[in-house]
């Protein structure tokens, strides 16, 4: 039976560690083994992952120091011995029947398909906030430059060998997820398993929900693959446009209604999307239209998803 590794960094989160080991373990494909990183946690992690010494299925390294999440990702994927490896946050859940239709649909993707991705839920409580539903197969790039929509991170099952072409960036404080996956399209076609099989735990220190992440993460990627923009205007469009964008949503998140103006109308410049339209729709008629707004986005998709359930 085929080995499936998940590599799972840490650091600080004891509290949610357990089940995220768990929910490797609980797989219906039972050859599966958890390589966990301890990035130099000093919350009582190495005490939590002791309890599981005598299972051989769980494997841990501790970092000395605090490296970030790409060098530790790095030093799971290096240990990790399965022939397809899947990367799992600590605050993300599997279905337990993740990884084996996973494998499923590896055996009927081409050669060239070096990643396996499903869809997800972000839960706040009892409420879903979002979904993530897979739209993208094949050969991504240069399209992926532009655009991500690879979410969630810990839905991704990639070929071992993968790992060849250089594993996660360090100089990458966030965004590594799509770092990774725009070098791995120029060799690999992606697929996706069409279910939402990987559930994410909302709660404040997600790096992704701070306000900025989006406008650090378009900055990372357009200095990094600048000499590639340039060679397609299309990408290199809609990356600006994205960046005015999520520019717009971090002014008006301060109150900073002019600018947020500005950089919507910037946006819409370069493509036209409905964030921007409302950006400027609720910069000009107040925080009372946005909370508005954002009550029926919220009724809206957790009508979505209990009606999928």
């Amino acid at each position: 039976m085929t080995l499936v590794s998940a590599i799972l960094p840490t650091y600080n989160r004891a509290g949610y560690l357990d089940g995220a080991i768990e929910t490797v373990l609980e797989q219906t494909h039972e050859e599966c083994e958890v390589v966990v990183v301890d990035d130099g946690s000093t919350d009582g992690t190495r005490e939590r992952l002791a309890a599981y010494a005598d299972d051989d299925r769980v494997r841990v390294r501790h970092n000395e120091s605090n490296r970030g999440i790409s060098a530790s990702m790095n030093r799971a994927a290096e240990v990790a011995d399965g022939e397809f490896v899947c990367v799992l946050n600590d605050d993300d859940r599997w279905h337990e029947t993740k990884v084996e239709k996973q494998l499923a649909r590896f055996e009927r993707a081409s050669d060239r398909c070096g990643i396996v991705y499903t869809g997800g839920v972000v839960r706040q409580g009892d409420s879903v906030v979002k979904v993530y539903d897979p739209e993208r197969r094949g050969d991504i790039y240069p399209d992926v430059i532009a655009r991500f929509g690879l979410h969630p991170h810990s839905s991704h099952m990639l070929r071992a060998e993968c790992f060849d072409l250089g594993g996660f960036d360090p100089d990458f404080p966030r965004g590594v997820d799509w770092d990774h996956c725009i070098r791995l399209a120029k060799e690999y076609e992606f697929e996706y398993v069409d279910e939402r099989l990987v559930e994410r735990i909302f709660h404040t220190d997600n790096i992704s929900q701070q306000p900025t992440h989006g406008v650090e993460v378009n900055r990372l990627i357009w200095e990094k693959y600048h000499d590639e923009i340039e060679k397609y205007p299309d990408v290199e469009r809609r990356l600006r446009e994205k960046q005015c964008r999520a520019r717009a949503r971090v002014a008006l998140s301060r109150g900073e209604r002019r600018r947020a103006i500005g950089f919507a109308r910037r946006a819409l410049g370069y493509e036209f999307s409905s964030e921007s339209a409302f950006i400027i729709l609720f910069a000009v008629l107040g925080q009372r239209a946005l909370g508005t707004a954002r009550k029926a986005r919220d009724l809206a998709m957790n009508w979505r998803a209990s009606a999928d359930e």
